[in-house]
């Protein structure tokens, strides 16, 4: 796999979702040895997912991932040939997006996961943009046609080795109920 430099931008709108989406998709990425940079607007929500982010430092690394407030994109250059993901549609910084011409990106609108049948007709689709930076959008789903789903190495297996067990302890410890 070759080396990318990743820009995630995410504006939270529904407190822990955008967040999670945002972080879980940026530590996969810095685990596969990408360069990976997410810029959010409320890194106090990230802090909740995630205790050992600092929400009121300037920029930070954690799991491999640069984390650094909305408000320092604005002057950040974008990753030459590298890959922009705006995550829900969330309009990147303008002095950002103006930046992204002439730099070989590659601007990816990243969509809410859907199970509905029209996602499929427009996972991948260009959206023409006035810089000229080519732009698609990416439809997270549950069919081939589809981004698919993110989600970290062995959780399969790890859910059937728990599903296995005998959940009757753990009910009682956390009911407080007799068998």
């Amino acid at each position: 796999m070759s080396l990318l430099s990743f820009d995630l931008f995410c504006r939270v709108v529904d407190n822990y979702g955008d967040a999670g989406v945002c972080w879980r998709l940026a530590r996969r990425l810095a685990a596969l040895g990408q360069s990976v940079r997410l810029w959010i607007d409320r890194p106090e929500v990230l802090a909740r997912l995630l205790p050992a982010l600092d929400a009121q430092a300037d920029e930070q690394v954690l799991d491999g991932v640069r984390i650094g407030p909305w408000s320092h994109a604005e002057h950040a250059a974008p990753p030459r040939g590298g890959v922009v993901v705006e995550a829900f549609a969330c309009a990147l910084p303008p002095a950002y997006e103006a930046a992204m011409a002439g730099r070989d990106c590659l601007w990816i609108n990243l969509e809410y996961l859907s199970a509905e049948s029209w996602v499929e007709g427009c996972h991948g689709l260009p959206s023409p943009q006035a810089n000229g930076v080519p732009k698609f959008f990416f439809f997270p789903g549950f069919t081939p046609a589809t981004g698919g789903l993110l989600r970290e190495p062995g959780l399969l297996a790890r859910r059937d080795a728990e599903q296995a067990r005998d959940r009757g302890p753990r009910l009682r410890a956390l009911t407080g109920l007799a068998a």
